[in-house]
């Protein structure tokens, strides 16, 4: 901490100089001429919704929006069931917000629903988190840091609603998984001002706390600029967006035909397998080499993962925010799990272990995990297909609508 200190105060000081005088003027422009929030910028999962805060915070200020926070299921978009497309034009009265990538775990959306302040609180939320995420390390270091927001970190830590066994926990994860990620060998520099706050929220004491008092202004102007920037990187996206109406009369929703449409959608995009997945991803990720997949996973355990604590502290969150979630439960693909030796009894342990945390937070749950052999449920090893989404769908409009 003490070196931390002594390489950014006097730089720090310059900086926060150099705002003040030089950006300004120019922060006020940014933030007086921001396009408004468009619904179509819902139906896109854009990086800009983890990196910063300000698209987070317009969507959850419109009063017909479900956030929903994913990860790389997200982009299975070429499936007709897929919320953004089956909630194409409001049809069922609502627009879906997607928020995450690949990678964007339990402890990813517990740091982005951490740094929203008030704008979620006590708003609709739907979260998934994957089944791949419960490896023993939970989140990789690398990956971690593709989603991390620096930006979202100091806004959390300032929010005073928070309780400190929020900010501690996520705090430690920061820490150790910076430096954890310092030790790769291709690893870009981190900022050691925000490392040293990590360690110091994390685990408190008398010299960190005199070097996070000299590096304040230094966190000020940060967040500052942070602020700055992500209302710059948005500006477009948020130009280009349009607004759709609500039906002036909601369609009625025949679920039994749309479960047919997506069995033929199905069928007519998994034609080279039977697997039930899509085409091209069977081929690039399977195909010639279905043989060597055979047993692979023989050893793979979910039973204890640091995932399982992120999703208690994801669901912490919620509570503290006034949130009560809609969680979806996941499946995996039961042929393929059996082909590759994860056994069913192993999948179990791993579904009741997720099921016994949201109890124990009394968050409202989809559980999917019965669907694991059902044709055209997933469409490929592990991100849910287009009877998949259907029953998510379906969920939504019943959660949206206080069922």
């Amino acid at each position: 901490m003490r070196q931390a200190a002594k390489q950014i105060f006097l730089p720090s000081l310059a900086l926060l100089l150099a705002v003040s005088l030089t950006f300004l003027g120019a922060g006020a422009a940014v933030t007086g001429t921001m396009p408004p929030w468009r619904d179509s910028v819902g139906d896109v999962n854009h990086t800009e919704k983890i990196t910063g805060t300000y698209l987070v915070e317009q969507s959850a200020a419109q009063e017909d929006t479900l956030l929903l926070f994913g990860s790389s299921e997200l982009r299975t978009a070429e499936i007709s069931t897929h919320p953004a497309n089956f909630f194409a034009g409001k049809r069922a009265g609502f627009q879906v917000d997607l928020i995450g990538r690949g990678s964007c775990q339990s402890l990813i959306h517990a740091l982005q629903i951490a740094a929203s302040g008030d704008s979620l609180r006590g708003k609709r939320v739907v979260l998934i988190t994957s089944p791949q995420s419960y490896v023993e390390g939970g989140i990789a270091p690398d990956l971690f840091m593709a989603n991390f927001s620096v930006q979202g970190y100091l806004e959390l830590l300032a929010d005073d609603s928070l309780s400190d066994e929020v900010k501690v926990y996520l705090s430690r994860r920061v820490a150790e998984l910076m430096e954890e990620y310092k030790a790769l060998p291709d690893a870009a520099p981190v900022d050691p001002a925000i490392a040293a706050l990590a360690e110091h929220t994390a685990e408190p004491a008398l010299l960190s706390g005199i070097g996070n008092a000299i590096l304040s202004p230094y966190y000020v102007a940060r967040r500052w600029l942070y602020e700055l920037k992500d209302k710059a990187s948005v500006r477009d996206i948020l130009a280009a967006g349009e607004d759709f109406s609500v039906p002036g009369k909601l369609p009625a929703i025949d679920w039994a035909s749309e479960e047919e449409a997506a069995i033929t959608e199905g069928k007519a995009m998994s034609s080279n397998n039977s697997f039930w997945m899509l085409d091209d991803y069977y081929t690039t990720y399977i195909g010639s080499r279905l043989e060597r997949q055979r047993d692979r996973d023989t050893d793979l355990s979910y039973s204890r993962s640091k995932e399982y604590d992120d999703l208690r502290i994801l669901f912490a969150v919620c509570r503290e925010k006034e949130i009560e979630p809609l969680f979806i439960h996941v499946p995996l693909h039961g042929p393929w799990s059996d082909y590759t030796g994860f056994g069913a009894d192993r999948r179990a342990e791993y579904y009741q272990n997720v099921r016994g945390i949201a109890a124990e937070y009394g968050v409202q749950t989809l559980d999917l995990t019965g669907h694991e052999y059902e044709e055209y449920f997933m469409c490929d090893t592990m991100h849910l297909g287009w009877k998949g989404w259907l029953a998510v769908d379906k969920a939504l409009i019943e959660y949206y609508y206080g069922g």
